[in-house]
C-alpha cells in the first residue's frame, strides 16, 4: 500500500477530528451553562406590581438585576472569548384589549445563579397601543422605577413608605407625517408624563417628567406598587409652534422655505385624512 494512501488517510482524519475538537471546546461551557440555568433561582422576597392599562394598550414591564456589591458574577461566553458580568431581566405584560385591564405580577428582590446573588435595580414600564388601522399607526412610551437603598426625603416625592401609585398620563401628539406612503397625512406620536394625585401634569412639556420614581428598597417586602396609566382627552402638537388652535380645531402653518414655523400673520396648508382634503384637526372641516 503506496505512502500517499497514508498520507491522504491521515488528512482525512485531522480534518474530522478538528470539527470534533471544537465542539468538545465547546461542550464544556454550555453544559456548565445548562447546569447553572437549573439550579438558578428567585429570591422569596418580593412586591407586587399592579399594572393598569387603558382600553386598546398593551403594558411591559422589565424587572432589571444587577450583581450585588462585592459579588463576584463574572461568566464566560465563548463567543467573546473573554468574561462578562451577569445580568437578568424578568418580563411581565398586559396584551392589548379593547377594554382597560388590571394585571398583578410578583417581583423578586434577589435573583441567584452560580453563587451570585443579584438585586433589583429597577423596574422599567412601558404602554403601546395603536390609533388608527394602518400599520404605521401605532405608539409607545413609559418609565419606570428605580430600587434604591435609601431615597431621601427632598429627592424624590415618590419615595415609597408603603403601598403607593405612580400615575402616568398619556397623550396622543399629532404632527403632518414625513412617511411616504403617508405624505401630508397625519401621523402621531405617544407622550406620557408623571401625573399628580388630581391626574394633571405641568402645562410647560419641558416641566414634565416621565412617569414612576425612585422606591426605597427596605419598604418594598410584601408591599404594592400600582403603575396606572391613563389616556388625556385631548390631543397636542407634537412640536410648538407648527399648528394654530383655532374655535374649529387645529390648522397646519404653512412655513417659508427656511423655516416651517408659524409666521406672523399665518398662513395655513391642507392636509389628508382618510383619503379626504381637511383644513382642520381633527374634524377635517371648519
Amino acid at each position: 500500500m503506496s505512502s500517499n494512501f497514508f498520507s491522504g488517510s491521515a488528512k482525512s482524519v485531522f480534518f474530522l477530528v478538528l470539527p470534533l475538537m471544537g465542539a468538545c471546546s465547546w461542550a464544556g461551557p454550555m453544559a456548565k451553562d445548562s447546569a447553572e440555568a437549573a439550579t438558578s433561582y428567585y429570591g422569596s422576597e418580593s412586591f407586587t406590581l399592579v399594572a393598569t392599562t387603558p382600553a386598546n394598550f398593551g403594558f411591559t414591564s422589565k424587572a432589571q438585576y444587577a450583581p450585588r456589591a462585592g459579588q463576584d458574577c463574572k461568566t464566560y461566553v465563548p463567543g467573546l472569548g473573554g468574561e462578562v458580568t451577569r445580568h437578568q431581566q424578568k418580563t411581565d405584560r398586559i396584551d392589548v384589549k379593547n377594554i382597560e385591564q388590571t394585571e398583578r405580577f410578583d417581583i423578586p428582590l434577589e435573583y441567584h445563579i452560580a453563587g451570585c446573588v443579584m438585586d433589583l435595580m429597577r423596574v422599567d414600564t412601558s404602554i403601546n397601543g395603536r390609533y388608527g388601522t394602518s400599520s404605521l399607526d401605532i405608539g409607545g412610551d413609559g418609565g419606570g422605577i428605580s430600587i434604591r437603598e435609601f431615597v431621601p426625603s427632598d429627592v424624590s416625592r415618590n419615595a415609597l413608605t408603603r403601598d403607593t401609585e405612580f400615575r402616568g398620563l398619556c397623550t396622543w401628539m399629532f404632527q403632518l407625517s414625513v412617511a411616504r406612503i403617508q405624505k401630508d397625512g397625519i401621523s402621531k406620536i405617544l407622550s406620557c408624563s408623571a401625573a399628580n394625585n388630581d391626574w394633571t401634569v405641568p402645562a410647560d412639556y419641558f416641566s414634565r417628567n416621565k412617569p414612576g420614581g425612585s422606591v426605597q428598597k427596605s419598604t418594598l417586602k410584601d408591599s404594592e406598587v400600582k403603575v396606572t396609566f391613563r389616556i388625556s382627552d385631548e390631543e397636542e402638537p407634537s412640536k410648538d409652534n407648527r399648528w394654530i388652535k383655532t374655535p374649529n380645531g387645529w390648522k397646519p402653518c404653512q412655513g417659508t422655505d427656511n423655516s416651517k414655523r408659524c409666521q406672523t400673520p399665518p398662513t395655513f396648508k391642507t392636509f389628508k385624512m382618510n383619503g379626504r382634503e381637511c383644513t382642520v384637526y381633527p374634524s377635517c372641516t371648519e
